[in-house]
């Protein structure tokens, strides 16, 4: 039998294991907690990147058993590849995280995450079964972004216990819109190699050329919104929240709009999942 052996660097084992989404969400998340003036949970900072992980980590499983070694896409082909020892890792951190979190988080906290967990258990399972169909349904990119702002806002909202300010409510919008978005674009980027794998994207539905206007124009209206609301908005940690966001969507839309500058070495990739990094720089405020 023909084995192929891939040497992987360092930086790529850490993108191609979804850690650098790990951080974002840890950044994400202090966010969340300074914007709303709450004290966590100290045992959530375990169990927020614990629970994205096994997420990301089973959707890029998943995906890696379409094609298996003969994924032309490296991130699926390298989890192919080391399915047995990730998979034994999904299974132990994701029995940590139910410990931690019945042991640990309150019943509202508890109510909000088994509903969440029923809506990822069901998109896993209609993915599985009808992952050969091109169907608007599995437009993964929309649901990872539902995903990771619920699992990083539910817990500190929740904690809250009242409606927010309209200023927290876009900040809470603009996290999933850009989520969604930086997932559109990395499958406009990666429009070839989905429809030589076969896989179900978000360009791979509505075209290159709709796409990319769609990314265009969508973060055109982000920054007037945003705009609008900072000058609203007096001069303190919401407003600062606020501004990330707006650098954050102007980076995402200088990718799409100059693809060409940002195509080499996967710089699109890179520099698209560590602008989730930047909402730590609260802790300066």
């Amino acid at each position: 039998m023909k084995t192929n052996k891939y040497n992987y660097s360092i930086f790529e084992t850490f993108q191609f294991l979804s850690l650098d989404i790990v951080l974002g969400t840890l950044s994400v998340g202090y966010m969340a907690t300074r914007i709303l003036d709450v004290v966590s949970n100290p045992l959530w900072w375990i169990i927020l990147p614990m629970a994205v992980w096994v997420v990301y980590s089973l959707d890029h499983i998943i995906d890696s058993h379409k094609n298996k070694e003969a994924s032309v896409i490296t991130r699926h082909k390298y989890h192919y590849n080391h399915r047995k020892t990730i998979i034994l890792f999904v299974i132990l951190i994701g029995v940590i995280t139910l410990f931690f979190s019945l042991l640990y988080l309150d019943t509202k906290i508890l109510a909000l995450g088994f509903i969440l967990s029923i809506f990822i258990g069901i998109y896993f399972t209609i993915l599985y079964f009808f992952r050969q169909k091109k169907l608007a349904l599995l437009q993964k990119e929309l649901f990872i972004a539902i995903v990771y702002a619920m699992g990083i806002f539910m817990a500190p909202l929740a904690w809250y216990g009242s409606l927010p300010s309209f200023s927290v409510i876009l900040i809470v919008f603009n996290i999933f819109i850009l989520a969604w978005f930086e997932g559109i674009m990395i499958s406009w980027f990666d429009f070839d190699y989905d429809i030589e794998d076969g896989h179900t994207s978000f360009t791979v539905i509505a075209g290159k050329k709709l796409t990319r206007r769609f990314l265009i124009v969508g973060h055109m209206l982000v920054e007037i919104l945003t705009i609008t609301a900072l000058i609203i908005t007096p001069v303190s940690i919401e407003f600062w929240a606020l501004l990330i966001t707006f650098i954050m969507n102007v980076i995402l839309g200088l990718i799409i709009i100059f693809p060409d500058s940002f195509s080499r070495n996967n710089y699109y990739r890179l520099i698209g999942e560590t602008v989730f990094w930047l909402p730590a720089l609260v802790v300066f405020v």
